[in-house]
């Protein structure tokens, strides 16, 4: 089993299970202890578990997510209108720091592509929007 598609097994043991323990899951997927530590370190850092003594437990996210989307949909013209009044206040040949949110990801799609821009931002749908 490649890591990824072991984490994605370890997330749905979560999901069902909400706790595991790391021999169980080093023996279901006949990888070591130490791999599984491995994995759990990796998906904690992601904010998917908590790590445990002998295990981990889910985080539940869910409701979470699921507030963003209705984040997103409140006040849609203004988060834009926000959102070009800042592409105004950016200065060619300057940098801009775009932290993660549903107003700053309004920002990066309407950068001019002709803008000589440094752009630092550690939200990922950020850096795809402007790595496209």
């Amino acid at each position: 089993m490649y890591p990824q598609e072991r984490h994605d097994w370890i997330v749905e043991k979560l999901k069902v299970h909400k706790r595991i323990e790391v021999t169980d899951v080093a023996n279901s997927s006949n990888v070591t202890p130490e791999t599984i530590r491995k994995d759990l370190a990796i998906l904690e850092n992601a904010g998917v578990l908590k790590r445990v003594h002998g295990g981990a437990i889910f985080v539940e996210r869910l409701r979470f997510q699921a507030n963003l989307d209705s984040c997103d949909q409140a006040e849609s013209s203004e988060k834009t209108a926000i959102a070009r009044r800042a592409i105004e206040e950016i200065p060619d040949g300057g940098s801009i720091i775009l932290d993660a949110g549903i107003t700053t990801a309004r920002i990066a799609p309407l950068i001019p592509d002709d803008l000589e821009l440094m752009v630092v931002t550690n939200s990922v749908p950020i850096s795809l929007t402007l790595a496209l």
